[in-house]
C-alpha cells in the first residue's frame, strides 16, 4: 500500500475497532471517507479493499461495504496435543464438544496433489474420503470442515473405514486395532483464501482467509512408517490461533558454558 492508503486503512480500522462504524451496518461511502480523511476517492477505495482482504469488511457489487462483526471474542487457541475421551481421540480441547452439524459425507475422490504426495498415492488417482462439518451443537453452524483422505487399499483391508458407522473410537481406533500399533501424527499449519464451498459452509466472504491444518496419521509396520490418513481441517483464520510450547535445543542449553561468560 502507498503511505496515504496505509494511513487511511489504519484510521478506518481503528474506527471499526472502536465501534464508530457499527458491525453489520454499511460503511460510509468512498466519497465520505475521502472527505473525512483528506484523500482522493481512489485512495479511500484502495483502503477499503485492503480492509476487506483483512476481514473487516464484506464487499458486494453496487452496494456499500458492510462492516463485519469482529470475532475477537470468539478466538480460541488450538494447542498441539492429542487427547482422548469416551468417544475417541481429539486434537483440540476447544473442539471436544463439537459435533457434526450436517450428515457426514463419504465416497471416492481425486485428492489435491499435495495430499496424494503425503499418502504416497499417484497424483490423479482416487482415494477414499470422509468429510464432516463440525460446530457447537447449540449453534447449528459449522466452525470447521474436516476431510480425511485414506488410500483405497486400506478400505479393503479394514471394511469399517468405509462404513457409515466406523464403530467406537472411529477410524483411528480401527487403524490401531488392525496394525496392532499406536498412531503418530504430524501437523502442518498454513493459510489461504477460502474456496467457494468453504465460504458457504463456514459463512465466510470471498476475501476471508482460512487456517488449514494438514495432519498426517502414521503407523509403524514391519519397520516401515505408513501414512494411513491425511486429514485437512479448515477454519476461519480470524477465529483461531495456534499455540505450542517452545523447547530448548541442546545448543541452547542452560546454564551456558564458561566460555560464554556464565560461571
Amino acid at each position: 500500500m502507498t503511505g496515504a492508503t496505509e494511513r487511511v486503512a489504519d484510521q478506518i480500522r481503528a474506527a471499526i475497532e472502536s465501534g464508530e462504524y457499527p458491525s453489520g451496518e454499511p460503511l460510509v461511502s468512498s466519497e465520505a471517507l475521502a472527505q473525512k480523511y483528506g484523500v482522493h476517492r481512489g485512495t479511500a477505495q484502495k483502503a477499503v479493499r485492503q480492509l476487506a482482504a483483512e476481514g473487516y469488511l464484506t464487499l458486494t457489487r453496487r452496494h456499500r461495504p458492510i462492516v463485519k462483526e469482529r470475532p475477537r471474542h470468539l478466538t480460541v487457541v488450538r494447542d498441539r496435543s492429542v487427547y482422548r475421551d469416551e468417544i475417541g481421540y481429539f486434537f483440540d480441547k476447544n473442539a471436544q464438544t463439537w459435533r457434526a452439524v450436517e450428515p457426514p459425507s463419504r465416497g471416492v475422490i481425486v485428492p489435491p496433489s499435495h495430499v496424494a504426495d503425503l499418502l504416497g498415492t499417484p497424483r490423479g488417482e482416487d482415494v477414499f474420503f470422509r468429510e464432516r462439518l463440525l460446530g457447537a451443537e447449540e449453534s447449528g453452524h459449522a466452525t470447521q470442515i474436516a476431510t480425511s483422505y485414506i488410500p483405497l487399499w486400506l478400505t479393503v483391508e479394514i471394511a469399517a473405514i468405509a462404513s457409515a458407522e466406523t464403530g467406537p473410537g472411529g477410524i483411528y481406533d480401527r487403524f490401531e486395532e488392525h496394525f496392532r500399533a499406536p498412531l503418530e501424527w504430524k501437523e502442518t499449519i498454513s493459510a489461504r483464501l477460502a474456496k467457494q464451498t468453504e465460504q458457504k459452509a463456514l459463512h465466510l466472504s470471498a476475501t476471508s482467509p482460512v487456517l488449514v491444518v494438514t495432519r498426517e496419521a502414521r503407523i509403524l509396520q514391519d519397520d516401515r512408517s505408513i501414512v494411513v490418513e491425511v486429514n485437512e481441517t479448515r477454519m476461519a483464520a480470524a477465529q483461531f490461533a495456534v499455540s505450542y510450547g517452545v523447547q530448548r535445543d541442546v545448543s541452547a542449553a542452560w546454564p551456558r558454558n564458561k566460555e560464554e561468560g556464565v560461571e
